[in-house]
Parts: structure tokens; C-alpha cells; sequence
């Protein structure tokens, strides 16, 4: 089987291309430099396409040529989300590929409704015109919120490092909401193990499959943090999700074309309603065990 990974000097990609040829299978990867990948992926590739950009046609004929199965691991920006993606699937339609898994590993965005949090907004229109015009019908993964993004500003609770002691924070009591996460290689693994082994996958009939590596609350995560890592991280309560609503209606307002700088506020709101909780979780026996909040944080400090 003959996968191309669109993305593949990413880190997520190169994750991907790792697992993928461990498994036996031959890999091509697509993207703007070969030098970017490490050497031990490189030198076992059956190819490698460079391309100038997204919407570089040629390349994109010339990637999908003859594989069975195209992996979309763009990295995730608005432009790549919709009109990349989209470019990508039609090259994948005129080969006749019948396997693409999409651009996905995020929280669950079929609980929501486009508007809901903009950032997810170009994958729900993705979803919505493949699903009404093409032959191909892609495989969705959920994975929860990567664990690199956990304990950033873009993270739940908008993890600050500005002031003497990290800050996180909450809406509500803190301990509600439940948010799904996975490390990238964990994303990986599972990813691979879906395209091998998931119900329909190889028959081309596409589907959601939804994984973590965890579920965890705000609080939690202070706490795990803080019995790692060995620092105080502040709690600091925003009031009542009444309040965060309020405060998200103003923000948009103030911000139309600036949501990355809501996007905490936006993702609060959501996961206040529990629309962002796993539900009819994919089990495969092939599945290696996940790996715990501390085992990541733990990893990531060495």
C-alpha cells in the first residue's frame, strides 16, 4: 500500500511517515523541502514531491499519482484548512484514490454548529461540500486538543507565563468540564492503526473515529503541572459561564477578523455545554497504551 503524507516535513507528518513505514507501508511524502525531514525517514521513502505551494497543481498531480491512500497533515492554518484541503482532495478524486483521511485531529467539531468557534469553521464547510460533491468520502479523526497546545496561551484556560507563577483561567467551579487531549505520537499511532484496521476504512467508506490520550479539567491540569514540574500555577476565577458568554459576545465584537485572540474564550463556551466531550470513543486492539498527562509533561522537560 502506497500512502502519500501531504504535510509530511510537519511534526505531526513526520510522526506519521515513521509509523506508517514501521508498519511495512511504503510512503510518499509531499511538502516544500526534503531537508526539513529527518534522515531516517528520508532515506526511506519511495519519494518525495516538492511543491511552491498549496495550490501548485502540477506537483499535485504528480504526488498523487499511483498511491492508494492520501494523508492530509497541512499544518492547521485557515488557508490549508479549507482552500488547501480542498485542492488536495480534488487531485485525489482525478486519481480515483478512494482512501483520504482529512485534515482532522482536533476536538469534536460535528457537536457544533459553524459560528460555534471560528477556528473550526473552514473544516465544518470542508465536511459540508465534500459531503454534497465528491466521490470520496474522507476519514475524520478526533483527537482532542494536542498536548503541545495544553499549556499555552491558545490552551484551556489560556495558560500565562508573563507574571512570577503560571496562570490559568476558569469559568464556572473548574472542575465541569471535561476536555479530551492527545500527544501528537499517540495521534500518530492511533491514526495509522485507524487506516489499517478501522471499520470501512480500507473499503473507502471514510467515517469519525474520535481518540485521546486523556480527558481532563482545568484544575487538573494546574495540578499535574504542578506536581511535575514543581511550580505554583495560579487558579484564577472569571466568574460564572453566564459571565463567559457575555464576555465572548463582546470580544467577537470588538475582534471580528482577530478570533485567535478570543479563541480561549471561544473553546470555554463550548466545552461549558460538554459539546467537546468524546462520545462513542474508537477502540481497536491494535491500539498502544495512551500515554498520561504526566508521562507527556515529564518527556517534554527533558
Amino acid at each position: 500500500m502506497l500512502v502519500l503524507i501531504a504535510g509530511i516535513t510537519g511534526g505531526l507528518g513526520q510522526r506519521l511517515a515513521k509509523v506508517a513505514i514501521s508498519r511495512g507501508l511504503l510512503v510518499r511524502g509531499f511538502g516544500r523541502t526534503l531537508d526539513k525531514l529527518a534522515p531516517d525517514i528520508s532515506s526511506k521513502l519511495e519519494s518525495f514531491v516538492e511543491t511552491n505551494s498549496y495550490y501548485d497543481i502540477p506537483a499535485l498531480e504528480k504526488a498523487v499519482a499511483g498511491v492508494d491512500v492520501v494523508i492530509n497533515a497541512y499544518a492547521p492554518i485557515p488557508v490549508l484548512d479549507l482552500d488547501g484541503h480542498l485542492l488536495l482532495i480534488r487531485a485525489a478524486e482525478r486519481a480515483q484514490i478512494k482512501i483520504f483521511i482529512a485534515s482532522s485531529w482536533s476536538r469534536d467539531w460535528t457537536n457544533i454548529k459553524f459560528g460555534d468557534f471560528e477556528h473550526y469553521n473552514n473544516h465544518i464547510a470542508f465536511e459540508h461540500q465534500i459531503a454534497a460533491t465528491s466521490t470520496i468520502k474522507p476519514v475524520y479523526i478526533f483527537s482532542g486538543l494536542f498536548a503541545d497546545l495544553l499549556f499555552s496561551s491558545y490552551g484551556p484556560g489560556g495558560f500565562d507565563t508573563s507574571g512570577e507563577r503560571p496562570k490559568m483561567k476558569y469559568w464556572g467551579n473548574g472542575t465541569a468540564d471535561k476536555l479530551p487531549w492527545s500527544t501528537q505520537d499517540d495521534a500518530a499511532e492511533w491514526t495509522i492503526d485507524i487506516l489499517l484496521h478501522g471499520e470501512g476504512v480500507q473499503a473507502g467508506r471514510g467515517g469519525c473515529f474520535k481518540f485521546s490520550s486523556g480527558v481532563t479539567t482545568i484544575i487538573e491540569l494546574a495540578e499535574v503541572y504542578e506536581s511535575v514540574c514543581g511550580t505554583k500555577v495560579d487558579l484564577v476565577s472569571e466568574g460564572s459561564t453566564k459571565d463567559l458568554e457575555a464576555s465572548l459576545a463582546s470580544l467577537r465584537k470588538e475582534n471580528r477578523a482577530g478570533y485567535f485572540g478570543y479563541m480561549v474564550e471561544a473553546a470555554a463556551v463550548v466545552a461549558s455545554k460538554g459539546l467537546w466531550e468524546n462520545r462513542n470513543v474508537t477502540v481497536l486492539d491494535q491500539f498502544r497504551k495512551p500515554t498520561s498527562l504526566g508521562q507527556y509533561l515529564q518527556e517534554t522537560k527533558r
